[in-house]
């Protein structure tokens, strides 16, 4: 009886140790390419990372030369520069530009946003619903493993009482 107590008792803490490992998220890390990129082009005094948005769907980090103190020219399309949309990471800056678009992206337009009613901040109530309606299954572990013991129990007993009893 003492050596399955002292099983379940490891098998809690086995279970506490697992579950504590997979609630801790792990830090979001640049890749090492881009890293590179966004501090070699921070360092420049005539150049800025930017997050060029293609047409096509696809994100690229590009190193920019800054023409005439506020304008890149990326694939022969010029994009205009304001240190309010810069974009911060960490310790890293960088600009986050739409192919199509001459201004980047940023949180300038937000009345807009807010009064054509796109916004995220009225979607709590929707969310909050969402999250409620979803719940994590319960566990019936612990039933199962009484069961197993229970059984083996009852079997180690009939055992004895067959084969080695008086």
């Amino acid at each position: 009886m003492g050596k399955i107590s002292e099983l379940e008792k490891r098998q809690r803490k086995l279970e506490e140790q697992f579950a504590k490992k997979e609630t801790k998220p792990k830090p979001f890390k640049l890749p090492g390419k881009i890293n590179r990129m966004v501090n070699k082009g921070n360092k420049l005094p005539d150049s800025i990372v930017t997050q060029y948005l293609t047409q096509k769907g696809e994100i690229r980090f590009k190193t920019q030369r800054i023409v005439s103190g506020n304008i890149i020219v990326v694939n022969n399309k010029a994009h205009k520069l304001n240190p309010k949309y810069l974009w911060k990471f960490g310790k890293k800056y960088w600009y986050i530009h739409r192919e199509i678009d001459r201004r980047p992206v940023s949180n300038e337009d937000y009345e807009e946003v807010k009064n054509s009613h796109n916004d995220t901040d009225s979607d709590v109530v929707l969310i909050k619903a969402v999250l409620g309606a979803m719940q994590k299954p319960k566990k019936e572990i612990k039933s199962k493993w009484i069961v197993w013991i229970v059984f083996g129990i009852i079997a180690a007993v009939v055992l004895f009482v067959l084969f080695g009893g008086a």
